[in-house]
């Protein structure tokens, strides 16, 4: 799949996005065909300087909001880590000038979407639905930083995916550690 066809099926997505019906199997199917295509294709810079800056901007904006219902210690420190460690992504992102002429404004619809639904959410189903957001993010991205890790076509980005991505691997452990049953007796 070229660049071209890559653009137009993004855009085709974000179409299929607009209605409101069926977002959570929509998101699962965008979110499968998104892998499909990082794993299929090469990722050109525009692609992901664009992706990774909605990842680093949606794991800021949900740990928040996260942070603003959830008394969950463990969560909650998960969380304050990804605004700590995604900000500092970000901001290394926008020093670089093959970065910052790249980043789209705002959010993607997909990713709007999730902000809204845990804005929604409340008290344990807040808690396990970032922890369910959390996981398919960190795994959408590791592919991402991964496959242009391994093919990137600016080396400024490709070395910056290949420094970072230990760092998303080692947020979808934790995420996923949350999302083990809980044997402190605290609610989630």
């Amino acid at each position: 799949m070229n660049r071209r066809s890559l653009m137009l099926a993004a855009a085709a997505v974000g179409a299929a996005l607009a209605t409101p019906a069926f977002a959570q199997q929509r998101d699962q199917n965008v979110l499968n065909r998104l892998l499909n295509a990082f794993a299929t294709t090469e990722v050109g810079a525009d692609t992901f300087v664009q992706q990774a800056a909605y990842g680093d901007q949606y794991e800021i904006q949900s740990s928040r909001i996260l942070l603003n219902g959830s008394q969950h210690p463990n969560i909650r420190q998960f969380a304050e880590t990804m605004i700590q460690h995604h900000t500092m992504t970000t901001n290394e992102l926008l020093a670089l000038p093959e970065g910052s002429t790249r980043v789209a404004a705002g959010l993607d619809q997909r990713r709007s979407r999730k902000l809204q639904e845990l804005q929604m959410t409340q008290g344990d189903m807040l808690n396990r639905l970032y922890v369910q957001q959390q996981i398919q993010s960190h795994e959408e991205s590791e592919l991402l930083y991964q496959t242009y890790a391994e093919s990137g076509d600016v080396p400024v980005l490709k070395a910056f995916a290949q420094r970072h991505l230990p760092m998303i691997r080692q947020h979808l452990q934790m995420a996923r550690a949350l999302q083990a049953p809980d044997t402190t007796g605290s609610n989630r």
